[in-house]
């Protein structure tokens, strides 16, 4: 990178900061903080929304996934869409109007706080993991730019996020994920119009060869239990998509900020709305990118092709000119911050509001603000030192890998979310047992299939009682073990059933 490149980079980061420090004169309470005094405009949380669910994975990954395969992910990603669609209207206003501040008091009610306390913390364990992984993608594509380490990308940028989310809490969240999701956008335009024009070929023999190649195809519907296919993504990613927008704080966090119940409508089903496309853009990326060296007489280095996140990065880095290199890595770093701090934030306001009232229930509300910035801190850094293990990764693509990895570690949340709402009958007893019962086959699904590197047993080996199937049907199947023992277990233990 050029000094050109640099001073974008930096004045954008600046920018960044500047707007940290100007809202954080605004925040005076948890509310402040936490949900923006509750007067967020509709059109502010639909750009909120698109910066939260599209991140520097978008970026990268999704174009290296077309790279070297198809567009396989097209349905799993049209899915959210639908999901918001139906369920918005009935859980906004609900959610509205019985929550304070996050999603998991619903649990409390139904089934009292230890119910409470599972939800929050497997939110915040996977909120951690999806943090890491971000940091990683963004930290992947400006080691390519810079020069530097990967490791220290993660570091000095990962202080940057956590410094603007620490200040400004989620009002200054939602307005930069403004600047960052029009970052985002610009910068996908941006390397498809220079692979257009800069292209051996015209712009249309590039699309054609790109479709003949067939990376517009629609692959993996050969139907395999043991690995991931169409079939499962079909099956998968609603569940993902419901439990990110029914019970997620992320998406709840959203809905409690908006001025109105009109507005918070509008703003989520716009957000998830415009997610489709942009993730069309950067797929089309992908194969356009195929497409150029295909076309082209330039040789991609075995180190580029061997792992299929980077090949956007190299392209930037070999054919981008100075200043435009710049403004491409002020999108990167856009892309991935428009998501690390809607996390960090809403991890803050777990802890806070789901832990740390319940042990100090006397505390002052400037009390509950300290600990809510620290929680900040703490929690982002945890996630850069998560990040930092991701660097060990080899071949494997990390899209695919997270998506898997989210249906895991959510510990059947969405089972007793639905649980605690198509079941009036079931009492704790019955739910807590559900919960057991879902972190054994979890713990038994996930331990029988990992193998430790350099090794091919499983780390817990039980022969023809290993799972089998695909990693993705986990989470899952979780979810619906969980519904199911609590239902059989309520009748035989019985206990008072906690009115919602």
């Amino acid at each position: 990178m050029q000094l050109l490149d640099i001073v974008i980079v930096v004045i954008y980061l600046g920018g960044i900061a500047a707007l940290g420090f100007y809202f954080s004169r605004k925040q005076k309470t948890t509310e402040d903080y936490f949900l923006a005094g509750r007067n967020l405009p509709g059109w502010v949380l639909a750009f909120s929304f698109l910066g939260t669910i599209c991140s520097s994975a978008t970026f990268v990954g999704h174009p290296g996934n077309v790279f070297h395969e198809n567009m396989y992910l097209i349905p799993a990603h049209v899915i959210p869409l639908i999901v918001m669609v139906l369920v918005v209207r009935r859980v906004v206003v609900y959610y509205r109007r019985t929550l304070k501040m996050t999603s998991y008091e619903f649990l409390e009610r139904r089934f009292g706080y230890p119910a409470r306390a599972y939800g929050a913390g497997t939110f915040l364990i996977s909120r951690v993991s999806d943090v890491s992984v971000t940091y990683y993608f963004l930290a992947l594509a400006a080691a390519y730019l810079t020069d530097w380490s990967v490791s220290t990308v993660i570091i000095l940028l990962g202080a940057v996020t956590v410094l603007y989310t620490l200040l400004g809490g989620i009002e200054a969240v939602a307005w930069t994920d403004v600047i960052q999701g029009t970052f985002l956008v610009g910068g996908g335009v941006l390397c498809i119009a220079l692979i257009l024009f800069g292209a051996e070929a015209s712009p249309a023999e590039v699309i054609r060869n790109a479709w003949d190649g067939g990376k517009f195809e629609i692959g993996r519907w050969e139907w395999e239990t043991s690995t991931n296919n169409q079939w499962f993504y079909l099956i998968g990613a609603p569940v993902v998509w419901l439990q990110s927008f029914a019970c997620n704080q992320q998406s709840v966090q959203r809905y409690l900020s908006a001025r109105s119940d009109r507005e918070a409508i509008r703003g989520a089903t716009m957000g998830a709305a415009a997610c489709v496309p942009v993730w069309l853009l950067f797929m089309t990326l992908g194969a356009l990118l195929w497409s150029y060296y295909n076309l082209g007489t330039e040789q991609i280095p075995e180190d580029v092709m061997a792992i299929k996140d980077r090949i956007v990065p190299y392209f930037i880095k070999t054919h981008f000119p100075a200043g435009l290199k710049g403004l491409i890595l002020a999108a990167l770093i856009a892309a991935a911050m428009s998501s690390l701090d809607s996390d960090l934030n809403a991890m803050a306001t777990v802890v806070v509001n789901d832990f740390y009232t319940r042990i100090r229930p006397r505390s002052s509300d400037a009390q509950r603000l300290r600990a809510g910035r620290w929680s900040v801190v703490v929690l982002g850094v945890a996630s850069i030192a998560l990040a930092l293990q991701w660097t060990n990764v080899s071949n494997a693509s990390l899209v695919e890998m997270f998506f898997t990895m989210g249906m895991i570690v959510t510990g059947g949340i969405l089972g007793l979310f639905a649980l605690g709402t198509l079941f009036g009958r079931t009492t704790p007893r019955g739910a807590y047992t559900g919960i057991f019962a879902c972190v054994l086959f979890t713990g038994w699904a996930t331990l029988s299939q990992l193998t430790m590197p350099g090794s091919e047993t499983p780390v817990l080996d039980l022969g023809r009682f290993n799972y089998t199937l695909s990693p993705l049907m986990i989470g899952v199947i979780g979810h619906v073990v969980l519904v199911v023992v609590a239902v059989i277990a309520t009748p035989l233990l019985g206990s008072r059933r906690v009115q919602p």
